[in-house]
């Protein structure tokens, strides 16, 4: 069977490489020039982790004085995904940790369950998924009025900036938010319930996205698609279900709720405080307090959607994610930018895509604004970049 391969499916394949050659020209310097070559810097792993037998041969790359971040979770369950060797008794919270299960098991797939070969299929399925990211914005955007070309805001994105730099999963489930808002408007079938199945797989916070999408086709009385949608949530309820039987451990639920925006505004009242001289530190809580404002933004504008109202399969899916983000506890995500960018990410992104239609000046700004916080994690890294290129 011949496939066939329409310009725009080129134009935004196009798009979709030239991002990911320039996110990996990145990651290149700077493991080159910031951690001597050793790639496994970007899975930022701290010393107090525990590493199983298994790993104790390989030259992983260990940050002294840092606390490491949740790539180096994600790369011991790639290692071992099915929990035979010893990783699940190295993690705190392994039914917790193990519920983004799809990243690091297609990584252990991909690297045909070789040690040796886990971390460039890791690295692999990362960019793999920043090309699909963009290559499905790129699609998309057209359809509201924009050139291919502006698929390539996908690649900059909280959640890509984020999971290139710490190799974290939330780029995977941006980049099934972006199939998502390609295929909403499609009647449901075979491949939104794969993308919805993959979504819920690798995170668990896509689960709101499922369920305003299931609720959007009930009131369309479309009875079978809600069906296939809430369907495509079994595999993963199933596997968290079978990791809280198989792990008997006090739940992670509570770490998700708290009152309404009650964590957001106390991140706003008390400012997080860092070692660095003063002035650096009031830079940064300004940047904090932007970062948050444009979370406070995207929810204006789901506000306006509701206010419109819009109803449709995009808009059903931000009211249920703006729901999750009023309700979202301290502990889960607004600890800083870095936390609540990649989690929010989904709803960022679709709320940008909805409001480009009527707004399109305004309706990428709440992710610039988070990505401008972002940033200034950046300025060690870009220095030692420039320093390097200047020998």
């Amino acid at each position: 069977m011949r496939v066939v391969i329409s310009p725009q499916q080129r134009r935004a394949a196009l798009v979709a490489l030239a991002a990911v050659i320039a996110l990996f020209c990145w990651q290149t310097l700077t493991v080159h020039y910031n951690y001597r070559g050793n790639w496994t810097a970007l899975f930022c792993i701290s010393p107090a982790v525990p590493v199983p037998e298994f790993l104790k041969s390989e030259q992983l790359y260990i940050f002294p004085n840092g606390g490491g971040y949740d790539g180096m979770i994600y790369h011991l369950i790639a290692h071992d995904p099915w929990m035979r060797k010893g990783s699940a008794q190295a993690l705190g919270a392994v039914s917790y940790r193990y519920q983004r299960i799809l990243l690091p098991a297609l990584a252990w797939m991909l690297a045909f369950g070789q040690d040796r070969w886990v971390h460039p299929a890791y690295f692999t399925v990362i960019l793999a998924f920043a090309f699909l990211g963009v290559y499905w914005s790129s699609l998309f955007v057209p359809r509201i009025g924009l050139n291919p070309a502006w698929g390539l805001l996908f690649a900059v994105t909280p959640a890509v900036i984020i999971s290139i730099d710490r190799m974290t999963v939330d780029i995977a489930l941006a980049a099934f938010t972006a199939a998502f808002a390609l295929y909403a408007t499609d009647s449901p079938g075979g491949r939104m319930f794969a993308i919805l199945l993959c979504a819920a797989l690798t995170r668990e916070t896509a689960l709101p996205l499922i369920a305003g999408y299931a609720a959007y086709l009930l009131t369309r009385k479309n009875w079978r698609g809600a069906s296939l949608a809430s369907a495509a949530a079994t595999p993963a309820i199933a596997w968290f279900f079978y990791l809280h039987l198989s792990h008997r451990e006090p739940s992670e639920f509570q770490r998700f709720l708290s009152w309404p925006l009650a964590a957001f505004l106390s991140h706003i009242v008390h400012p997080a405080a860092y070692d660095v001289p003063p002035i650096a530190q009031l830079g940064a809580q300004v940047m904090d307090v932007a970062a948050l404002g444009g979370i406070a933004l995207a929810l204006l504008q789901v506000v306006q959607l509701l206010l419109g109202p819009r109803w449709n399969a995009r808009s059903a899916a931000i009211y249920a994610l703006a729901l999750m983000t009023i309700f979202l506890g301290s502990r889960a995500g607004w600890s800083g930018a870095f936390d609540f960018g990649r989690v929010l990410t989904p709803l960022l992104l679709l709320t940008a895509f909805e409001r480009a239609t009527t707004s399109p000046l305004t309706a990428f700004l709440p992710i610039l604004l988070v990505d401008a916080r972002i940033s200034l994690n950046f300025v060690s890294q870009i220095a030692g970049v420039f320093r390097g290129l200047s020998r």
